[in-house]
């Protein structure tokens, strides 16, 4: 529970737990951690804050969430937002496959009045240079976190930043502009970009959600798109055939703009508690191409909906 100070108060959006929602996260993450050394993983804690620089060009969607400080010699500085991003300038010079697991605190602002905390913990799995498909690592995530999470109840919804980025193409929009927009469900925005420029699908695109979002698509979209729509297929009925509840969702993007392939959200109870996907491209903004995939939960929203 949240501990409410009478005698003072704290800035908003921060909070002062006590008993179960102290001790259960710590209790996650260290089994996890435990788990992932006993399976081979790396485990990395980066610093609590990077340079800023680092995360202008890959930056979240609403880069008012961030939290900048300057350090004593007046550079701007960031607190981690992100551990993906972290693990990549790290791992982006080296040439040997890498499995990394991390747990820890992330920063970000949340909208006022919303009652969603700033400091958000999460645990998470990263995969470089890996030959493994995307769904069998989901899998691999889902089973080591099985203790903490399960299954039952979780409603996975799969898309692609690599269709989004080819529509953005077809029909010349800026790419970030248009995944900008779809992360932040600006509809109205939306609109305007389909009719500016033509396309139709731009302004669907938030509400291909479910199954019947598949034929939908494929009935708007034109052949340059089939082989993004028929790999979010084959990971969707994958997902099915080992008993998970999965389905589609054509809009998502993901919160950061350096995802490249199949994005992926878990939700239970209407609380996104998983999300991650694949970005190829991330650790060429830091001098190296690396294949790579990660899935991370938030044991927040976690906690939320177990008892």
């Amino acid at each position: 529970m949240i501990w409410f100070n009478t005698k003072g108060s704290i800035p908003e959006g921060w909070h002062e737990l006590e008993d179960v929602d102290v001790v259960r996260p710590k209790q996650w993450m260290l089994s996890f951690l435990e788990q992932a050394t006993t399976n081979g993983y790396r485990v990395i804690e980066p610093p609590l804050v990077e340079y800023y620089s680092h995360y202008q060009d890959l930056a979240l969607f609403d880069e008012s969430a961030y939290y900048r400080l300057f350090g004593n010699d007046g550079e701007l500085l960031v607190m981690r937002p992100d551990y993906t991003l972290q693990i990549a300038r790290k791992l982006a010079d080296g040439n040997e496959p890498m499995r990394v697991a991390y747990a820890g605190a992330v920063y970000r602002r949340t909208p006022k009045h919303s009652g969603q905390p700033h400091e958000r913990q999460q645990l998470g799995l990263e995969w470089i240079d890996g030959e493994a498909a995307d769904t069998e690592l989901i899998e691999s995530f889902l089973s080591m976190t099985k203790d903490i999470m399960p299954r039952r109840g979780l409603r996975i919804q799969v898309g692609s930043a690599a269709l989004v980025a080819s529509i953005a193409e077809a029909a010349g929009i800026p790419e970030r502009t248009l995944r900008q927009y779809l992360a932040l469900r600006n509809l109205e925005s939306l609109r305007e970009l389909a009719v500016t420029y033509d396309y139709p699908l731009i302004a669907k695109l938030p509400f291909l959600i479910g199954d019947s979002a598949v034929e939908e698509l494929k009935q708007e979209a034109d052949s340059s798109l089939t082989g993004n729509i028929e790999d979010v297929e084959r990971a969707v009925e994958h997902l099915r055939t080992i008993g998970l509840n999965a389905s589609y969702d054509f809009g998502q993007t993901g919160d950061f703009d350096y995802y490249s392939g199949l994005t992926v959200t878990g939700t239970m109870d209407g609380r996104r508690v998983l999300s991650g996907g694949r970005y190829d491209s991330l650790y060429g903004h830091f001098g190296q191409s690396r294949r790579a995939f990660g899935l991370s939960l938030d044991l927040e929203q976690l906690g939320e909906v177990i008892s």
